[in-house]
């Protein structure tokens, strides 16, 4: 049974998504159909924090033969992987590590981080968009997390605590070789999708000249009717002839429509945040050797990435 031989480990809206969807389509690698298995993040059990739903609960592996099912059909391909954003979080990033290195230690790992303040509103915002976050501001949600954490809440609530890249890290810096990982920066993905990817596919040992297209996905809006969006993500409660008023094309038409792009974070707001990662910003750009100065400014025309990143799509050939 082929086994994964390299993880995206994280982190969460950093593009996860959009590279696991551009590395899906190299004919040398094969990534598992459920993107987020989240296996290593539990010890062969269901995790004891907070589950949102059975949707979330339905995606979780936690047996090795049944994780090893998701890579079955992977059997000639160079590279073999999946994408747990989740294992680049605060919850428990050391047994995590160790459990990567007790399976499959000669694995390759990629990150992908982002200006940790710009992530948490992001999340925040990408949560809240989906009804999975019940409070209604950014500020409250903060304030809620250490109370999340104590109430042993989902992880994805650890809007500030997930973005302390240096110690989610660490540990795999401590277990594993430097060469078996890799971290990339967010801006320079969006910037550049291209040579990030080359980049990967080098360290990956796959032809680095493959054409793959990449787009943005799970991009993080709101929407200007919470109401409009819940109707129309569940036409089946509003009978059939609701359903055929209104084609699910329309529908879909409708719903971008509803859909806004998050207004900025308050500028106090991200430089209170900032100044509390500024030490681990320092320790990170120590540990991966990248300058991350630009990181504690914010001079870039606003503290929110969503609003100035370009559009990542791209079709990629050398």
């Amino acid at each position: 049974m082929p086994t994964p031989n390299f993880l995206i480990i994280g982190a969460q809206k950093c593009g996860t998504d959009a590279l696991y969807h551009a590395l899906q389509q190299h004919p040398d690698i094969a990534m598992s159909a459920n993107k987020e298995p989240f296996f290593f993040l539990m010890d062969g059990r269901l995790p004891d924090y907070r589950l949102p739903g059975p949707r979330y609960v339905n995606r979780l592996v936690y047996d090795w033969n049944a994780y090893l099912q998701l890579f079955a059909d992977a059997d000639g391909k160079r590279a073999i992987g999946e994408a747990s954003a989740i294992y680049l979080s605060s919850y428990v990033p050391e047994k995590t590590a160790a459990r990567i290195r007790d399976r499959i230690p000669e694995a390759k790992l990629i990150a992908l981080v982002r200006q940790p303040a710009e992530r948490a509103y992001s999340a925040y915002n990408f949560y809240r968009a989906r009804d999975f976050e019940p409070l209604a501001s950014f500020a409250e949600a903060l304030a809620a997390e250490p109370a999340r954490i104590q109430a042993n809440d989902t992880p994805d609530f650890r809007y500030r605590m997930n973005g302390f890249y240096y110690a989610n890290l660490k540990p795999y810096y401590d277990l594993f070789p430097r060469e078996q990982i890799r971290v990339y920066l967010f801006e320079e993905w969006n910037a550049d999708p291209a040579g990030t990817l080359r980049s990967i596919f080098r360290f990956l040992d796959v032809d680095e000249n493959a054409p793959v297209s990449v787009e943005r996905r799970n991009v993080t809006h709101q929407y200007r009717s919470q109401r409009l969006h819940r109707f129309l993500a569940r036409p089946r409660r509003f009978g059939k002839r609701l359903r055929r008023l209104l084609p699910a094309g329309f529908r879909s038409q409708l719903d971008r429509w509803n859909q806004m792009q998050p207004p900025p974070m308050p500028p106090d707001l991200w430089h209170e945040l900032t100044e509390g990662y500024r030490e681990d910003i320092l320790k990170l750009q120590m540990l991966i050797g990248r300058d991350l100065s630009h990181w504690l400014t914010n001079d870039r025309s606003g503290p929110h990435e969503e609003s100035r990143a370009a559009t990542v799509l791209a079709s990629i050939t050398e």
